[in-house]
């Protein structure tokens, strides 16, 4: 899988395969201070929005009527609560139904940590949305919850599927490239709709990023010296 190099030392615990490091988790607690510091930041410096963020705004825009339009609108209903809840638990089902409870309790996990700390941080940032919404939107701007939730769960699959014996490094290769890509299209329908400033969408995915990486180190259990776990999440050997 290629976690014999240096970084996958760093980053990957030995003798299981896909389970964070204890280095990797404290880069994921890191990555939430971080999002949580710039949220202070925005707050108590009654920053609006930064000079990033207005030159997003103007910069990009899915106009009504238009298939790109179509596209984002699709993607704010596949994102939200409804449908990041529905998709979690349908990741979850079938990673059970395949006899792998670990990876699934990890990907519910990460959807739970996710949700809840981006509801706190909207309660404490308090950052309002663009004033010119090109769809309906409620609630607190930072950080994006859409952009969370696609992060944590496509990081978890991922995170599957690296976990996996026998998958050729090509596909896991491909499904990377697929999860950085529905990343992006979630952040940039949230922005391209005027629901959400580029800032929030960032701090969104990378919050989602951390929290997967968190769960995936809390849900599978290392490898016992002497004892009866196995490499793969979810089996037991002798």
């Amino acid at each position: 899988m290629g976690r014999s190099t240096r970084a996958g030392q760093i980053l990957w615990e030995a003798g299981t395969p896909a389970r964070p490091s204890v280095t990797a988790a404290w880069w994921a607690v890191a990555a939430i201070a971080l999002v949580a510091l710039g949220g202070i930041w925005i707050r108590f410096g009654e920053l609006g929005a930064l000079p990033v963020d207005r030159w997003w705004h103007g910069a990009v825009e899915a106009a009504p009527g238009t298939l790109l339009f179509a596209v984002a609108i699709a993607l704010a209903d596949i994102g939200g609560s409804v449908g990041g809840a529905t998709t979690a638990a349908i990741a979850g089902a079938a990673l059970f139904a395949l006899r792998r409870p670990r990876d699934a309790f990890a990907v519910m996990l990460a959807a739970l940590l996710g949700v809840v700390a981006s509801e706190l941080l909207k309660v404490v940032v308090e950052r309002g949305r663009p004033s010119d919404p090109l769809y309906h939107a409620t609630g607190l701007s930072y950080p994006s919850g859409h952009s969370m939730g696609a992060a944590a769960l496509a990081c978890s699959l991922f995170l599957v599927l690296l976990g996996a014996e026998g998958v050729r490094r090509e596909l896991v290769r491909a499904a990377g490239i697929l999860a950085a890509a529905w990343i992006l299209a979630m952040m940039w329908s949230r922005t391209a709709l005027h629901v959400h400033w580029l800032t929030d969408t960032l701090a969104g995915a990378l919050l989602g990023i951390a929290v997967a990486l968190i769960a995936r180190r809390i849900a599978i259990r290392p490898r016992l010296r002497g004892g009866i776990m196995t490499s793969r999440p979810g089996t037991r050997t002798r």
